[in-house]
């Protein structure tokens, strides 16, 4: 009989009682409130490098395609991905891509998929894109040749400074202060309403806490 109420108990002990169990559960929690965090520092701190990277990729792309066309620099991304089309895909002073410069187009330049389509993006770090549609940017006035609606901006000079502007959507303010701090070091001026208006990258914060940002690419010569 004692040998059978030991067998008993001994079964009775193989699982965990409710106290074992709530203390095993209060330290995986405790474990998760340090791992978990870490874990997600780790995996978001190559963002900004990917940004960057690919920023770069397309800065090196549209010059390429600058030198192999001898006429300029394209108005969108996907004029480096896939050969243009004569007098449909133009250049980013709006003038129509002629004969020759399909003919002595190399590419693919970049290695991307896009549409033709102007709302069409290329998807990058920190799950922010770069838009396909380039845009001459007027680094004096700090503004773009066109607004959101594709309308010309007020306040843009075609005689400024001008520069190819890689357009960034989908960043918040913080995302765009550390692509400040890996591209320009940090050290640009403070726009209106908070961003930056100098060095390559430059970005405004919309009230909404958006951020539209342009990264300038390369020169453009005025005329």
């Amino acid at each position: 009989m004692k040998f059978i109420v030991r067998i008993a108990m001994r079964r009775n002990r193989m699982g965990f009682t409710l106290i074992e169990t709530i203390v095993t559960v209060g330290l995986l929690a405790v474990m998760a409130a340090f791992v978990i965090p870490t874990v997600i520092q780790k995996a978001g701190a190559g963002d900004p490098v990917k940004v960057q990277n690919d920023l770069n990729a397309v800065q090196t792309a549209i010059s390429t395609f600058a030198a192999d066309s001898k006429a300029g620099y394209p108005h969108q991304i996907s004029s480096l991905t896939s050969k243009p089309i004569a007098a449909i895909d133009r250049l980013i002073d709006s003038t129509a891509i002629g004969a020759n410069q399909v003919t002595t187009w190399n590419g693919p330049y970049l290695g991307a998929t896009v549409s033709p389509l102007a709302a069409d993006s290329v998807p990058t770090g920190y799950t922010a894109f770069i838009m396909n549609m380039l845009d001459r940017y007027d680094a004096v006035n700090n503004v773009p040749e066109h607004n959101a609606a594709g309308q010309d901006s007020s306040g843009f000079s075609a005689a400024s400074t001008l520069f190819v502007g890689v357009q960034v959507h989908g960043l918040t303010v913080g995302q765009a202060r550390m692509l400040n701090a890996v591209i320009d070091g940090g050290s640009d001026s403070t726009r209106a309403g908070g961003g930056a208006s100098t060095g390559r990258f430059r970005y405004g914060a919309a009230n909404d806490g958006t951020v539209k940002a342009f990264y300038l690419a390369a020169p453009i010569a005025t005329p």
